[in-house]
């Protein structure tokens, strides 16, 4: 127990130490001079906006961090800033200078004196030395120890001349992205901070070509590296095995269904899903999925017949619910769902239907956002809304006439249907949530859906009436509502940077966009009605499979005995290397290796293991959360093996983890444990440890000291290193205590 009590002590001060990289969102960072900044605002990144996100992309892919840096305090100037008698306090480029900007803005998120790196307005050179300016609209920033890792990653992006050197910089839509050195140290609000680049999965839902020209217009590449097409899916091939197989289609999602009369109720089992049952994307994107194809079932790919003992024996090849039931099972995970214009409704007002041939159970309902309403009665055969009409046994299994909406695409509300305000009269809201980063005019467009309200007449709410609505109308939120985003079910405040995932919040979020279609034209600053696109790509980076907090945090731990002693030599010792993530995400294609030096072999091993010359190494696959919601694969594991030491001396184990996080690499490791080999007679008490061929971990049986903690602190030397610890201990028991002090030290970090 006195080992167990110094090791948690040693993570504990690694955790808790001030300015520890551990420490991640909400907390004030200092950043040296020699960090540079990609600005947001449109006074230096007016053309390159989009290409930014492309940018960020591709430095998360490469194992830079990138830290988002947003005023916790902002707030949203609605006029333009040189209005006279309501200019905006600060200026558009140099401050002091006097030089407003003709449009809306925030406030700064933090001021700087920088010079240029690269400029995208054809302004600047580089080298040149730009005013002390406020930057705006939610900055990313590098802190200057990734710098040199940053710049060529930069340079690759921004110039076509060193593409054939670098094909992952080559894209079809070309920008060149701002980016700024400071020259002098400064502070910012970290609200995200940004470790893995996302996996995005995009439902060809007969509109796809909508999310893939918001993605091309970043430079943002599917998981094979490959542009998303510009083309729909009836003229490209789309779904897993293809040449674009992050473009999901209705059959691909739903996974198997079954037959007819013994329907398949598994909402885990589409391509959103591993086959063992956990995310295989960080994000999916619906654009106009139309509600009368959510309504569709087909059977052996045509008509169901009239009744189900009709169709016994036929596969369900179509069934729009179940690919609600499998978004919403997504959604258990910190994962992210954005939707927009009519697959608003067609998602959020799914509610399950029983009867043929539907045959809903409760995992089919949509609301991930809304209650679900209660329609009224009829009062005389009518309604005093006129837009819905009186149906008679329409409500309680026939036993109640009530009102239902006219429109289908409202049944089921949730929401309703708005016109879109005027842009002069949208407010914006909640300036300082990442979702909600932009700078200038906010252009409302149309579509069949440009806006959405609660509705009064079916008592429909926000569910746990969270903030949720951060662009609205005149009267919103709740009127008029145009771009809202929150946790599944309302769980979470998404306002607030302070939560423990996933001890406080276990669910992904979900986004909502109105309008049709935004475009993608540049300069920003001409095409206010373009904004839109930029919400999308806030989306994709705000959700927490790419930042720290939904991350897995994975510690590792080499068991065994660290002294040996044998007449003759060779020694011979049993170990156990084991993981365990206390952290919110899951970890994808894991790999555990253990190092061994020259003079080490391995003579057997547990659990699959491969032994190669100065290694063994273990598939493990797929790790669990710390959640541990129903149907994970476990977040631990251990993986005992059978060493040889050749001669007297020391020997030094090393263990690391790789996994995968979206399109990220990630390591943890390498963690030490180091063993002394003497050459002398056996002592009777001495125990080599478990054979390698055993269940669960060894104890090597040595009487261990409060020195023998090796290590601890994982981030190693890997150019993507991941969140975790490590520890080189004696005691399997130290385990839970080492997942409650990961968790407890997260939450001590958002207080502190």
């Amino acid at each position: 127990m006195k080992f167990c009590k110094v090791f948690l002590l040693a993570i504990a001060a690694l955790l808790f130490t001030p300015g520890n990289h551990l420490v991640r969102a909400g907390e004030v960072r200092q950043f040296v001079s020699g960090s540079l900044i990609i600005p947001m605002d449109l006074a230096y990144q007016d053309h390159g906006m989009f290409q930014a996100y492309g940018l960020v992309f591709q430095l998360l892919r490469q194992g830079v961090k990138v830290y988002w840096v947003i005023d916790p305090q902002k707030t949203w100037h609605r006029a333009p800033c040189n209005t006279p008698g309501d200019e905006c306090p600060w200026d558009c480029f140099v401050e002091d200078s006097g030089q407003k900007c003709p449009y809306p803005t925030a406030s700064p998120d933090f001021y700087l004196t920088a010079k240029v790196v690269w400029d995208g307005e054809g302004r600047n050179q580089p080298g040149d030395v730009i005013g002390r300016h406020g930057y705006r609209g939610g900055p990313f920033v590098i802190d200057a120890v990734d710098a040199a890792r940053a710049r060529p990653i930069i340079d690759a992006w921004n110039d076509k001349s060193l593409w054939s050197a670098n094909p992952w910089a080559q894209r079809t839509v070309f920008q060149v992205v701002s980016v700024h050195e400071a020259t002098e140290a400064f502070s910012g609000y970290v609200r995200k901070e940004m470790v893995a680049a996302p996996t995005i999965a995009v439902f060809s839902d007969g509109n796809e070509h909508i999310a893939t020209s918001y993605l091309r217009a970043a430079g943002i590449p599917q998981s094979n590296g490959r542009e998303f097409p510009a083309d729909k899916c009836d003229r490209v091939p789309c779904g897993p095995g293809t040449e674009n197989p992050d473009m999901l289609t209705v059959p691909s999602i739903m996974g198997d269904m079954g037959t007819c009369d013994a329907p398949n109720y598994d909402h885990k089992n589409g391509a959103l899903f591993t086959a063992d049952g956990i995310p295989a994307y960080c994000q999916i994107m619906s654009m106009h999925w139309n509600v009368a194809d959510r309504e569709t079932v087909l059977c052996d790919d045509g008509a169901c017949p009239t009744t189900q003992a009709q169709c016994a024996g036929k596969r369900i090849t179509y069934h729009g619910h179940e690919v609600v039931a499998e978004v919403r099972q997504f959604l258990a995970f910190p994962v992210h769902f954005f939707a927009e214009c009519q697959a608003v409704n067609a998602y959020e007002n799914t509610v399950p239907n029983p009867a043929w041939p539907y045959l809903d159970d409760e995992g089919r309902m949509g609301h991930y956002l809304t209650t679900v309403g209660v329609p009224p009665d009829c009062q005389n055969g009518t309604c005093s809304d006129p837009d819905f009409q009186c149906v008679q046994g329409g409500c309680d299994a026939g036993a109640r006439d009530c009102c239902i909406p006219k429109d289908i695409k409202e049944r089921g509300a949730g929401f309703m249907i708005a016109d879109r305000p005027a842009t002069e009269e949208v407010k914006i809201i909640h300036p300082e949530v990442p979702y909600n980063q932009l700078d200038g005019l906010f252009g409302t467009v149309g579509g069949s859906e440009e806006a959405y309200n609660l509705s009064a007449f079916l008592g429909t709410a926000y569910k746990n009436h969270m903030e949720v609505v951060f662009i609205t109308g005149p009267q919103g939120p709740g009127v008029q509502d145009v771009w809202m985003t929150g946790y599944l079910d309302g769980e979470c405040d998404i306002t607030s940077p302070y939560l423990d995932v996933p001890v406080e919040c276990q669910t992904g979020k979900v986004s909502y966009l109105g309008g049709h279609r935004y475009e993608t034209a540049v300069p920003l600053s001409q095409f206010p009605a373009n904004q839109g696109t930029r919400m999308f790509l806030n989306a994709l980076f705000e959700a927490d499979c790419v930042t720290s907090s939904g991350q897995p945090e994975i510690a590792l731990n080499v068991v065994g005995p660290t002294e040996l002693v044998a007449e003759p030599l060779p020694a011979v010792g049993n170990y156990t290397a084991s993981f365990l993530n206390a952290g919110a995400g899951t970890a994808l294609e894991a790999l555990l290796v253990l190092g061994l030096p020259d003079g080490v072999f391995a003579e057997s091993v547990g659990g699959g293991g491969q032994i190669a010359a100065g290694s063994v190494t273990w598939q493990v696959g797929s790790i669990g959360s710390a959640a541990a919601r129903p149907g994970e694969p476990a977040n631990s594991g251990a993986f005992p093996v059978r060493l040889s030491f050749a001669a007297e001396g020391a020997y030094t184990l090393s263990l690391t983890i790789s996994f995968r996080v979206g399109v990220s690499t990630l390591t943890v490791g390498p963690v030490t444990l180091r063993v002394e080999v003497t050459r002398g007679a056996l002592d009777g008490g001495y125990d080599a440890g478990t054979d390698a061929g055993s269940e669960g971990s060894a104890d090597g049986g040595a009487d261990p000291s409060d020195e023998e903690v090796a290590d601890a602190g994982g981030d190693g030397e890997s150019t993507n290193a991941a969140s975790g610890c490590g520890c080189a201990t004696q005691s399997p028991a130290a385990w839970p205590a080492l997942l409650l002090a990961m968790i407890l030290a997260r939450r001590l970090r958002r207080q502190d």
